[in-house]
């Protein structure tokens, strides 16, 4: 197309060629070749003027080269396309009238249907996209997709690439009149109209966007589309309308049906079931009104709502429900395979409710399902399942060659699946530590208990009694697999010299020993003036060094032990060699850990001498801190020796939960109830936050008053 062709019908010029000549009445087949070119985005002279909103030059090219009309540039847009887009009303009556004068074009349905390529718009979803594109000129837009609606009502049924009819979009709009008109204009009824209408349900919609207004509209004028509307998987507007949690237009859904809360969809779900799927409380409460009870409410699987709110893992709906009267029965209601609320909350890893329903007096935490597992033993079997499953997908990775980039998409599936690893590792921790770690506990004592009464007794023999799950406990533990001879070899040198280095370093420390360069200063505790008023300030320097001289004893015979058993590693059976290394580790660990213990005592000790800043308290208060976490982690290596990795894995998610759940808990509080859950707040800090400052602030007290008396 050539530049001044563009210009001249862009500014509506009919003085420029070739539109001066068209109206001279020359003949169309000689300018055919000029009006058949097109812009670069393949727009024809007749899309450029009709988007510009010039009148006559649309009504010339239209009337002159009517196929013109229904063509279609390369993002699929006609001229009427542009035409509602830029709001030229006029414009669009010329194009739609001319569309049905001229014999050679095709029909108004064929020009009204056409749909663009990107979404699939026909002119009228164009004329309701500009609804929401800008608040200025409403009415033109209003006026536009009236008349559209007017000349063929049949556009309002058809869907674009989101599934979506003009009638589900002028309902997202929120405008009455053009729901109203397009409502009013639609031949069909009953049966026939929800046939037709492609795509979503406007009801849905309405619910969706929570316009309760336009779903007024919708009954009054279109009963039907309530009534009679289902989705594919069966569900009534009462469904959508508790899926998605919207309270008023489930109350209004209730007023026109109220038999919609006792209807199931395809897979047997209540209304009440979905909205406890997705933890709505409010819709919940006001359903639970309708049905005296709950435990009739069962779906195809056999669940009833507290099934569901455990396997979704909404933890503010299940102690709702176990709030809630008449739900006692729920509690421990099976379903088809005899599963519990309890097992599908231990099986989806659900830690949060597994730890609510723990709680509850009502719930029967050790009751089997129909294959004779609890929920412990189905966990458990999972875990390890979903484990070495994930082993053989990183051995078939690595072995497959090339390195694939991970799309957005992949990445957060794999967080996601992080996250719900670490939930499911929580819940094995706790129900762990009750099965195997508490019931042990308990029922030992039980036993200690009554050998010792028939001890007493003069009974004698101890009868055994069947444990629940600790006769199990040491052959369940996972061990690591046995090590390669040379692996276990390169294992012990290393160890071996990390030995050595620890026993010359304590040998070293006992040479010279820390009391400074002016004895008596050293040992005249008088000498030296207070720096602290705590423990560490009332020693005198003969119970530091006894200190120091302790810990580096222990330092330097269990350095020695620990090479004794390398030493014993290389000559016996690898089997016993990789036990005795383990030993050896815990060994040496405890003696780097003493180690640490005389230094900071040497170092006290030297920078008290020297009158250093080092001996101030709040730095000696810090060093000590660390020793007790280093004496924490000491006991690492001797819970993985007596419980196993697994039970060490499983104690560290245990302690990770206890940090977890509390925080869990406020969040929930604050997120769900504003009101209540300040109230709480305030009575949480009463019962925890205000006694921590006050023991704070009192040892700050004690703390300055015995300054001043020193001072003084």
């Amino acid at each position: 197309m050539e530049p001044a062709h563009f210009e001249a019908a862009f500014n509506g010029d009919l003085n420029k060629f070739p539109f001066c000549v068209i109206e001279g009445g020359y003949e169309p087949e000689n300018l055919s070749e000029i009006f058949n070119k097109l812009t670069p985005s393949g727009n024809s002279l007749l899309h450029v003027a009709s988007s510009s909103g010039h009148e006559e030059m649309t009504q010339l090219i239209a009337h002159k080269f009517p196929f013109l009309i229904t063509k279609q540039n390369y993002e699929g847009n006609t001229a009427l396309h542009l035409a509602v887009r830029a709001r030229k009303f006029n414009t669009v009556k010329i194009l739609v009238n001319l569309s049905k004068q001229s014999p050679n074009t095709t029909s108004t349905d064929t020009l009204l249907t056409l749909k663009n390529k990107a979404e699939e718009n026909t002119a009228l979803h164009e004329a309701l996209l500009t609804l929401h594109a800008s608040k200025k000129n409403v009415n033109i837009s209003v006026d536009v997709a009236c008349y559209l609606v007017s000349i063929d009502p049949n556009v309002s049924c058809l869907q674009n690439k989101a599934r979506k009819s003009p009638l589900c979009m002028a309902v997202e709009s929120g405008n009455k009149e053009i729901v109203e008109y397009i409502l009013k204009a639609l031949p069909y009824q009953g049966n026939g109209l929800l046939q037709r209408l492609q795509g979503k349900s406007p009801v849905h919609v309405a619910i969706e966007q929570g316009k309760l207004d336009m779903l007024k509209v919708i009954k009054e004028r279109k009963a039907e589309l309530i009534l009679l509307s289902r989705d594919e998987e069966g569900n009534t507007p009462l469904h959508f309308a508790a899926y998605m949690g919207c309270i008023e237009e489930v109350l209004y859904l209730l007023e026109i049906k109220s038999d919609w809360a006792f209807e199931r969809n395809s897979k047997g779900f209540y209304p009440l079931h979905l909205a406890c799927e997705n933890g709505h409380i409010k819709v919940i409460k006001e359903l639970l009104r309708k049905w005296p009870d709950p435990t009739e409410l069962l779906c195809n699987e056999g669940q009833n709502i507290l099934h569901v709110a455990a396997k979704s893992g909404k933890d503010n709906v299940v102690r709702c429900l176990l709030n809630e009267k008449g739900t006692d029965k729920l509690v421990n209601k099976i379903d088809i395979n005899g599963n519990t609320p309890y097992h599908l909350a231990a099986i989806h890893g659900n830690s949060m409710i597994l730890v609510t329903l723990m709680r509850d007096k009502r719930s029967k935490i050790d009751l089997v399902n129909y294959r004779g597992l609890t929920a412990y033993d189905i966990l458990e079997s999972n875990i390890y399942k979903e484990h070495d499953h994930q082993i053989d997908v990183n051995e078939r990775n690595l072995k497959a060659s090339g390195n694939v980039e991970e799309n957005s998409a992949e990445v957060d599936l794999k967080s996601y699946k992080k996250t719900k690893q670490f939930q499911m590792m929580m819940t094995y921790s706790m129900l762990y530590m009750y099965h195997d770690i508490l019931q042990w506990m308990f029922r030992n004592f039980q036993r200690w208990c009554e050998n010792f009464l028939r001890y007493c007794e003069n009974v004698g023999i101890r009868s055994s009694r069947p444990h629940h799950h600790i006769t199990k406990k040491i052959s369940r533990i996972k061990r690591k697999p046995p090590t390669p001879k040379q692996d276990l070899n390169n294992t012990i040198n290393i160890l071996f010299v990390v030995a050595a280095l620890v026993v010359g370093a304590a040998f070293a420390g006992v040479l010279q020993v820390p009391i400074g360069d002016d004895k008596k200063d050293s040992y005249n505790h008088k000498a030296s003036p207070p720096t602290s008023s705590s423990a560490f300030g009332d020693m005198d320097n003969d119970v530091r060094l006894s200190f120091f001289l302790y810990y580096n004893i222990i330092t330097m015979s269990l350095s020695i032990a620990a090479a004794f058993t390398l030493f014993l590693a290389l000559v016996l059976d690898k089997n016993l060699a990789t036990i005795l290394v383990s030993i050896a580790f815990l060994l040496l660990e405890l003696a780097v850990s003493f180690m640490g213990f005389a230094f900071f005592w040497a170092m006290w000790i030297r920078a008290r001498n020297l009158k250093h800043d080092l001996a101030s308290p709040s730095i000696l208060n810090i060093l000590t801190i660390f020793q007790y976490i280093q004496m924490v982690v000491v006991t690492i290596p001797f819970l993985n020796l007596t419980l196993g990795r697994k039970g060490l894995a499983l104690i560290i998610y245990f302690l990770l939960f206890l940090i977890y759940y509390p925080l869990y808990r406020v969040w929930n509080l604050i997120c769900f109830n504003p009101l209540k859950s300040f109230v709480k707040f305030v009575i949480c800090c009463s019962v925890y936050v205000i006694p921590f400052y006050v023991v704070m602030y009192s040892s700050f007290f004690i703390f300055l008053v015995n300054q001043v008396d020193e001072v003084f």
